[in-house]
C-alpha cells in the first residue's frame, strides 16, 4: 500500500506542475516518491507502479480529451471515454518504461546520467511517434515560470530542460540515500545553468539594428457552437474587420487572425471574399488570415498572407491532429470515430513546411512540435505567428497548457512570437518567453506590440537536440558500464 500512495503522489505531483495549477516546482520532486516506491520491486512491479504514476498524472492533464469528443466529436460518453483511455494507457507506458528501467539503476552511481538521459529519450520518442507524435505536458514545458532555467532551450531545446528537471529528482533521492557527492555537484550544474539564464535575460532581445515592425493579434472570442454556422460567417467577419480596423488606427503593420478565422471558403466563397480583399486594399498594414481552403479535391488547414488585396503567399498545416483534423486507419476506424471531423472535415496534410515572406506560420497543434519552428527559422523565418482555435477547450486547463508550449517556440529559436487564438488565451511573446501581452479567455479584443525580425541562428536552430543526443550517448554507456558491471 505504501509504494501504491507513493505512485499516487508522484502522478499527482507531476500534474500540478502544469497549468492551471501551475505549481512547476513541484516537478522537481515529482519522481522522487516513485523512486522510492521501486525500493526492492522486481522487473514487473516497478512497471505496474510507473503505470500508476503515470495514469494519475495524465488524467490530471488530458482529462479534456473525452470532453472535446463528447461535446464536439459527435460521440457519446462510452467511445470518448474509450479513446481517452487508450491514449492515457499509451502515454502510461512511458512511466511505467523509465520505472521499471530505474529500478535497475537508482543504485548507481551512473544514476545522474542514466535516468535524465532516459526520460529524454522517451520524450523524444513520444514526440514523433505514433502519428506524427504528442510532445504534449512534457515536464520540460512546465518550467516557463523559472524563466532563467527555461533560457537553456536556445542551446538544448525543451527536451534538456526536461533531463535537468529529471537529474534534479535524482540528485534529492540521493540525499534522502545519504549520498551526497555527486548530488551536489548535479545540483551545481543546475544552479549554473540558473546563473546562465539569468544573466541571459538581462540581454536586449536583438540587436539595434534589427528591422522593427508594429505588430497586433486579434481574438474575436467566437463560441465554436456557433463558429461554422452559415448564417454565423457575416457577423464572425465584421468582427475581424473592425478589429482589423482598430489596429490599423494604432500603427499596426501586420495584423494576425486566428485558424479558420474565416469560416468560409476564401477565394471560393465571393459572397464574402471581396470583403476581405477590400480590407486588405485599404489597409497598410498586412494581414494574416486563417481559413479552409480546397484544391484539388483535397481540404486543407491555410493561413493566408495577403498585401494590399493580393496573396502574398499561403501556408498549409502539416502537422495535422489525429482524430481531430483527419482520422487514421479510416477504413477500420470510421464506423467508432467518424464524427469527430465531421465537423471541420477530413483535412490533407500541406507537405512542406515553409515561412511566408519571412513569417514562420504554426497553426494549431503545430506550436508543440520544436522541429517545427526550427525548420522554420532555418528557411528565413523571422518572427513566428501561432494561429489556433481553442475555443475546442472551452475553459479548461488546455489553452493555458497550449500557450506555455508555444512560448518554449519562442526561446528555442530566439523569435518573437504572435499567438492568436479564436477564444483565448492571445498573446505577444519575447524571444526570452516572455509574454507581454495577452487577451485572456472569452474576450474579444486587439494587442499591439513592437517586435524585431531576427535572422539569429541559436545553437538549438542550428543543430536541434544534438546536445540531448550527447547526454542519452553518455547515459547509454554509463548503463552499460553499470550493467556489465552486475
Amino acid at each position: 500500500m505504501r509504494s501504491l500512495l507513493l505512485a499516487i503522489l508522484s502522478g499527482l505531483l507531476y500534474t500540478v506542475s502544469f497549468p492551471v495549477f501551475n505549481h512547476w516546482y513541484c516537478a522537481w520532486v515529482f519522481a522522487v516518491p516513485l523512486f522510492f516506491a521501486l525500493d526492492g520491486k522486481n522487473a514487473c512491479e516497478a512497471s505496474f507502479y510507473g503505470l500508476v504514476s503515470g495514469l494519475v498524472a495524465w488524467a490530471g492533464t488530458i482529462y479534456w480529451v473525452a470532453y472535446v469528443m463528447l461535446f464536439y466529436g459527435g460521440m457519446s460518453l462510452f467511445p470518448a471515454s474509450l479513446l481517452l483511455f487508450l491514449l492515457m494507457a499509451y502515454l502510461c507506458l512511458y512511466f511505467s518504461v523509465f520505472a521499471c528501467i530505474s529500478r535497475r539503476f537508482l543504485s548507481s552511481r551512473y544514476a545522474y546520467l542514466t535516468l535524465p538521459a532516459l526520460w529524454i529519450f522517451l520524450e523524444i520518442i513520444r514526440s514523433r511517434v505514433p502519428f506524427s507524435g504528442f510532445p504534449w505536458a512534457l515536464v520540460g514545458h512546465s518550467q516557463l515560470p523559472f524563466l532563467q532555467l527555461a533560457q537553456i532551450a536556445e542551446i538544448g531545446g525543451v527536451y534538456f530542460i526536461s533531463g535537468l528537471v529529471i537529474l534534479g529528482n535524482v540528485s534529492i533521492y540521493k540525499v534522502f540515500r545519504k549520498h551526497y557527492s555527486l548530488a551536489i555537484v548535479s545540483l551545481g550544474i543546475i544552479v549554473g545553468v540558473f546563473v546562465w539564464g539569468h544573466w541571459r535575460l538581462q540581454e536586449s532581445p536583438a540587436e539595434a539594428d534589427t528591422i522593427r515592425a508594429r505588430a497586433a493579434v486579434a481574438q474575436a472570442n467566437i463560441p465554436q457552437e456557433e463558429k461554422w454556422g452559415p448564417e454565423r460567417a457575416g457577423s464572425i467577419l465584421d468582427t475581424y474587420i473592425r478589429l482589423t480596423e482598430q489596429a490599423m488606427d494604432q500603427g499596426a503593420e501586420i495584423v494576425v487572425w486566428p485558424e479558420t478565422a474565416c469560416p468560409f471558403y476564401l477565394f471560393r466563397e465571393w459572397t464574402l471574399t471581396p470583403r476581405v480583399l477590400a480590407l486588405s486594399r485599404e489597409s497598410p498594414a498586412d494581414l494574416l488570415v486563417g481559413s479552409p481552403a480546397h484544391a484539388e479535391g483535397n481540404l486543407y488547414n491555410r493561413v493566408w498572407l495577403l498585401r494590399k488585396g493580393a496573396i502574398e503567399g499561403f501556408y498549409d498545416k502539416v502537422r495535422l491532429v489525429p482524430f481531430g483534423e483527419y482520422l487514421p486507419f479510416a477504413d477500420i476506424l470510421e464506423p467508432i470515430f467518424g464524427g469527430l471531423t465531421q465537423g471541420v472535415g477530413n483535412f490533407s496534410s500541406g507537405g512542406q513546411i515553409h515561412p511566408i515572406s519571412g513569417i514562420g506560420v504554426l497553426i494549431c497543434f503545430e506550436s508543440i512540435f520544436p522541429d517545427i519552428s526550427r525548420k522554420l527559422s532555418l528557411q528565413g523565418a523571422e518572427y513566428l505567428a501561432n494561429v489556433s482555435n481553442d475555443a475546442w477547450f472551452r475553459t479548461w486547463s488546455t489553452p493555458e497548457q497550449h500557450l506555455q508550449m508555444a512560448c518554449f517556440r519562442a526561446i528555442e529559436t530566439r523569435r518573437w512570437l504572435l499567438r492568436s487564438v479564436n477564444h483565448g488565451i492571445s498573446a505577444i511573446v519575447d524571444p526570452f518567453g516572455r509574454t507581454v501581452a495577452r487577451i485572456e479567455l472569452l474576450e474579444e479584443g486587439v494587442i499591439l506590440r513592437d517586435i524585431t525580425r531576427s535572422t539569429e541562428m541559436t545553437f538549438h536552430t542550428r543543430y536541434g537536440a544534438l546536445v540531448c543526443w550527447i547526454w542519452m550517448v553518455f547515459g547509454g554507456i554509463g548503463a552499460l558500464t553499470r550493467y556489465f558491471k552486475g
